[in-house]
């Protein structure tokens, strides 16, 4: 009899252990869309951008700070050099870029999920000549909410979000440049 009693102690412990983790992993994967959701929303249009800093092959630290927020137009191509669609955009970048590069405008590409030398060689096969910051991975990918690339911002003189997403690939972007130079 005690013997019964002791066992179904344990499993009643257990099945209550179980159950707890559950509920909590329940609570935390309610949670996660809004903690999501909250990083996105301070990334939207109109927000003021979010920093980054990437240690870059050669050992310099690049940050997007030292772009953006600078009285310039900045727009940033998130891209990787294994991804077509991301290399079939350069071709629009680039032309916006010598269209309004200058006082008002500038490009950055930022290489996520990519190997720096792959970035490297792409980069040069495609006639990528504006700024870059190598290897950052996913830190930007997850301050920014970006699930996909090519993922473009367009950000303002003052650092906050003008446009984002796909409203600035293919023709859009020259629409808005225009609009905005």
């Amino acid at each position: 009899m005690k013997k019964l009693f002791y066992v179904a102690a344990v499993a009643l412990i257990a099945l209550t252990a179980c159950g707890g983790k559950k509920a909590s992993a329940q609570k935390e994967a309610a949670a996660q869309p809004e903690q999501t959701k909250s990083l996105v929303a301070s990334t939207e249009e109109g927000a003021m951008f979010t920093d980054f800093e990437i240690a870059q092959p050669d050992g310099k630290v690049a940050r997007l700070s030292d772009y953006v927020g600078k009285g310039k137009y900045i727009l940033v191509d998130f891209w990787a050099s294994w991804c077509g669609p991301c290399k079939r955009e350069i071709p629009n970048i680039k032309a916006a870029y010598e269209k309004y590069k200058g006082d008002k405008f500038d490009v950055l590409s930022v290489a996520v999920w990519d190997k720096p030398e792959d970035t490297a060689k792409a980069a040069a096969e495609h006639g990528v000549v504006w700024n870059q910051i190598v290897d950052a991975q996913k830190v930007p990918t997850d301050i920014y909410g970006i699930e996909g690339i090519p993922h473009l911002i367009l950000f303002g003189p003052d650092g906050k979000i003008v446009k984002r997403g796909d409203a600035l690939r293919g023709p859009g972007l020259e629409e808005t440049l225009s609009k905005l130079l």
